[in-house]
């Protein structure tokens, strides 16, 4: 009998779970909504795909950036206010961006998988997808686009980081003008936390004169600040053809570097200067030694980007770079003016930088470094809006009870002081003079701000909800007219039951309507509504057809709310 009623409990309990054998005869239990969630979450990391978040208008050489894109992939709740890293990858046309970035997008994609074990992130046989990506001369990648799904990862101190994929157009193509290919690489390079300098068999002296821009930018920055403007620039060599002289990988690249970077009395002053400031603008400056990855990748138009057609020393090669720029120890969180930038300001950075743009020449230094200064202080103006409408939500945000009128007041003074304290502690650009308009304008968006929940919180205690009582009503008439209908029958036990029914209506909704009114017993009335939009949900709702005059009563009362 015991053996039975456990075997019942059991059955029970393990409803709305599946049960999978592996090996050695061990049952392993999941829940069907977890199962449910992941193979959805998986769903979304297969459907993926890179988003075109800055146009180039060729006719007009012309830049637009397309903000609603931008902001849907930034903006989104699974990672708004997380801290940031921006990995992009920028250089001249047709040597293998996308094709790179790649692996990369397989990297973390793999490890964001939950079972690593007996998987290999290098999948030999897997076709390469992702970025687009083709062999050939012409052009592929038009624009600036990001990989749409940031990917989470756990820094070395368990802390979340959204990593973001950054594929450019390539620079010097017959289309593009010098301006054109500068704007693009400045634009990656001013936003990314880690900037990879693709280039082609060796650092070359136009390699090194691209950066001529950002390092005379850099200059005017390291005059206003404390740190250097750039965090880490990776010179990605392609097709090396001299291992004799340094081998693949960092160490190889490193010996090659430096002597690049040499500076030596028999230079030209100008050529002194372009490598001080490279090594005076970037925090960190590596370089990688990649080898070419054979023919069949070079010559064969119907490769499609299979490992195992790749030739061996690539293989190894990708197997040291990737993981050592990804792994979660070494992954560098965007920062500006010694900042750590999150998802949120990382937009307001884009916006500013796309501004100074958009004229016919290139800006001077000066004007980058200006709307730098905006877009940090806007970063700061929005990520202390996030903090007071956080405060407000907790309060008396939509799914709140209503507050009395003094209450709501206090507490928006509190939020509005964490806001502002939050503003002034942020490290900003520019210094007090500047900032102060930026200020202003949080103080006035603040005001906006409770303006609008005020009318919200008004709005909960006239018309919040007439589901509630509509729903009790019903219940306290249906309840009596059954209690008076039992009575007469002399079924007075029963009768009882109905009455006491009645008495629960009664009180519940006298609760409920003094909350209304007073604001006092929130957290009572919270209770009752969560319990009658239960009751609603699961009985009423998927019946109302038959209940007549209720049903009706009740639509209403949902369109009131």
């Amino acid at each position: 009998m015991e053996d039975r009623l456990q075997a019942g409990l059991e059955s029970e309990d393990e409803k709305g779970k599946d049960h999978k054998i592996i090996h050695g005869g061990i049952r392993v239990v999941e829940d069907k909504k977890d199962t449910k969630r992941k193979k959805s979450e998986e769903k979304k990391i297969m459907e993926a795909k890179p988003i075109k978040i800055v146009n180039v208008v060729e006719e007009e050489h012309s830049f637009k950036l397309n903000e609603k894109e931008l902001e849907k992939i930034l903006l989104d709740k699974r990672v708004v206010d997380k801290k940031v890293a921006v990995i992009g990858v920028a250089g001249a046309y047709r040597k293998g961006k996308s094709f790179l970035l790649n692996f990369f997008l397989r990297y973390l994609q793999w490890r964001e998988r939950e079972d690593l074990s007996g998987m290999d992130w290098l999948d030999p046989e897997a076709p390469l997808t992702g970025f687009s990506w083709k062999g050939g001369s012409e052009r592929d990648t038009n624009g600036i686009l990001l990989w749409e799904r940031p990917f989470i990862v756990k820094d070395k101190n368990g802390e979340e980081i959204a990593v973001i994929l950054m594929d450019t157009q390539g620079a010097f193509d017959s289309q593009s003008t010098v301006k054109d290919c500068a704007t693009i690489f400045a634009l990656s390079t001013m936003v990314s936390s880690l900037q990879i300098y693709n280039i082609s068999m060796n650092i070359q002296e136009d390699d090194l004169q691209h950066l001529q821009l950002f390092t005379e930018y850099g200059r005017l920055a390291l005059a206003d600040a404390d740190c250097k403007p750039f965090q880490s620039l990776l010179f990605l060599v392609r097709d090396w053809s001299f291992p004799y002289e340094a081998e693949f990988g960092f160490q190889g690249g490193q010996r090659v570097l430096e002597k690049r970077l040499q500076v030596s009395e028999k230079q030209h002053a100008e050529l002194q200067q372009l490598r001080t400031h490279i090594r005076s603008c970037f925090e960190h400056i590596d370089c990688f030694l990649m080898p070419h990855p054979g023919l069949k990748v070079a010559t064969n138009p119907n490769f499609d980007g299979k490992v195992i057609d790749i030739e061996a020393e690539f293989q190894q090669q990708l197997r040291t770079l990737v993981p050592r720029l990804l792994d979660p120890g070494n992954l560098l969180v965007k920062e500006v003016n010694g900042r750590k930038t999150t998802c949120r300001e990382l937009v307001e950075y884009f916006k500013a930088y796309l501004k100074v743009f958009q004229g016919q020449d290139l800006p001077e230094p000066k004007n980058m470094l200006i709307a730098t200064a905006e877009a940090n202080n806007l970063a700061a103006v929005s990520s202390a809006r996030a903090v007071y409408q956080r405060g407000m939500e907790e309060a008396c945000g939509g799914e709140k009870p209503y507050m009395n009128t003094a209450d709501l007041e206090i507490h928006h003074e509190r939020c509005r002081t964490d806001a502002i304290r939050e503003f002034k502690n942020t490290r900003k650009m520019g210094g007090a003079d500047f900032s102060l308009p930026f200020l202003e304008r949080l103080e006035a968006d603040i005001v906006d701000s409770f303006d609008s929940y005020t009318k919200m919180n008004s709005g909960k205690n006239l018309f919040k909800s007439m589901r509630t009582p509509a729903i009790l009503v019903s219940f306290l008439i249906i309840n009596y007219i059954i209690q008076e209908l039992f009575q007469l029958l002399g079924l007075d036990g029963i009768a009882g039951i109905f009455s006491s029914m009645v008495v629960i209506a009664v009180t519940a909704l006298g609760i409920w309507c003094y909350s209304r009114y007073s604001g006092n017993m929130r957290d009572a009335s919270g209770h009752i509504d969560h319990a009658v939009n239960f009751v609603h949900e699961n009985f009423i709702s998927p019946h109302s057809a038959q209940f007549g005059g209720i049903g009706g009563a009740i639509q209403m009362a949902n369109q009131l709310q």
